[in-house]
């Protein structure tokens, strides 16, 4: 079993190898004491448009040992802005 500070930093990878960006944190559900997701920050431009903060569903995961790879992950995750009055 890994502790959730075991997670902190290791890199994720998509199920083709690329390299999505590193655990920042672990997100919980308290209600049900699950872990929820992972939050990755500084993400790889070329996955995730302008490496914005995302956060993956737990569910996504295939294996985690020095690095965790996803089952699954889209080819490209853009930020829709829209512009503020």
């Amino acid at each position: 079993m890994i502790s959730t500070d075991g997670l902190l930093e290791k890199p994720v990878y998509t199920e083709k190898g690329i390299l999505v960006g590193n655990v920042y944190d672990v997100i919980l559900d308290f209600e049900t004491g699950n872990v929820y997701g992972l939050l990755i920050k500084d993400t790889n431009m070329k996955v995730v448009g302008e490496g914005i903060p995302i956060s993956i569903p737990f569910r996504w995961i295939k294996s985690i040992g020095d690095a965790i790879l996803l089952l699954t992950f889209p080819e490209k995750v853009n930020l829709n802005r829209r512009e503020q009055n």
